[in-house]
């Protein structure tokens, strides 16, 4: 229910602020708005949910405010972000007003197709799509124009690999969330071939779930910890929100393993964070609706490598 709270309490701010501006200027019609789809477990993972919130931020601040209504919406399920979509641009909406949705997490690709393959799925909008680290996505069958991006992992987790073989590591293992996601089955392989590389040895791998409720089980992450604490050294985790579970038993036994922090710089959690693979998201998503507010082309599919700057290992100095 606090989390819950908290996702409407961001919405509303946006909203209120917005309503705010308008009534101190002179009453201008404002035809575009941004609804942001978080993935599901929203904001307060203290990772990628949150780079989300503060990139909308900063776009909303810089320039929104003025120019585009703001919304952030947080599911708890897939059939709530299902719902929360039909209530935006669904064939009910009358508004006829520039809409930019944005979904913000793999697990919606399912969700993106049906929605680009129903061609009564909108009505008066004009509707642009924008969805996260999703392969190219199918032309749309109706008026909505679609774009994805994906920010490849692999290169970043090959260098945790590297680093946590050349500092001695013997009892890797490689834990992801949902054993269904094969983008995160791409950062595990990039962190099991670099570590390969340097000791010809593979890491142990272990999932937390076998579909997208993983990236929400901080309490059973938490639960695993023991045994994983009694068979490995070193760990990395890619699971989303569950990953605080792991911190969490971390700051209570400070002798257990090293672990990669994701995302953002999660060494202030713990000081058994070796090293960050930072992403920044926040970047992204303020770029990507700079563009789509200065009606800048924005390519139908994208991959940001680490030259983009959006991605890059970090060691944390001891």
């Amino acid at each position: 229910m606090k989390r819950i709270f908290v996702c409407i309490l961001a919405a509303a701010s946006l909203i209120l602020a917005s309503s705010c501006t308008r009534n101190e200027q002179e009453e201008t019609v404002v035809d575009r708005r941004i609804v942001v789809l978080s993935s599901i477990g929203g904001m307060g993972d203290h990772g990628y949910n949150d780079l989300v919130i503060s990139g909308l931020m900063r776009s909303y601040w810089d320039k929104g405010r003025f120019d585009a209504h703001m919304f952030y919406l947080g599911p708890e399920t897939m059939e709530e972000a299902e719902n929360f979509i039909e209530r935006w641009i669904g064939p009910e909406t009358k508004s006829a007003i520039h809409t930019l949705l944005v979904m913000c997490s793999s697990d919606y690709r399912d969700l993106a197709e049906k929605i680009l393959a129903n061609r009564d799925f909108t009505a008066e909008n004009q509707v642009e799509m924008l969805v996260f680290e999703v392969p190219e996505l199918p032309e749309s069958q109706n008026s909505i124009k679609a774009y994805s991006f994906m920010i490849p992992m692999y290169q970043a987790s090959y260098q945790a690999g590297v680093y946590a073989a050349l500092n001695g590591y013997s009892k890797p293992l490689v834990w992801l969330a949902d054993k269904s996601d094969t983008l995160t089955r791409k950062a595990g392989d990039g962190f099991s071939d670099g570590y390969k590389s340097v000791t010809e040895k593979t890491p142990e791998w272990r999932y937390l779930s076998n579909d997208w409720h993983g990236y929400s089980m901080g309490s059973e992450a938490y639960m695993q910890m023991d045994d994983v604490s009694s068979r490995n050294d070193f760990i990395f985790p890619v699971m989303g929100g569950s990953n605080m579970g792991l911190y969490r038993y971390m700051r209570e036994n400070p002798g257990g393993p090293a672990v990669v922090g994701m995302d953002v710089d999660q060494s202030i959690y713990s000081t058994n964070v070796a090293g960050n693979i930072l992403k920044h998201i926040d970047d992204v998503l303020y770029n990507l609706i700079d563009d789509w507010m200065n009606g800048k082309t924005i390519e139908h599919y994208k991959e940001y490598d680490t030259q983009s700057g959006y991605i890059e290992w970090s060691p944390v100095a001891r």
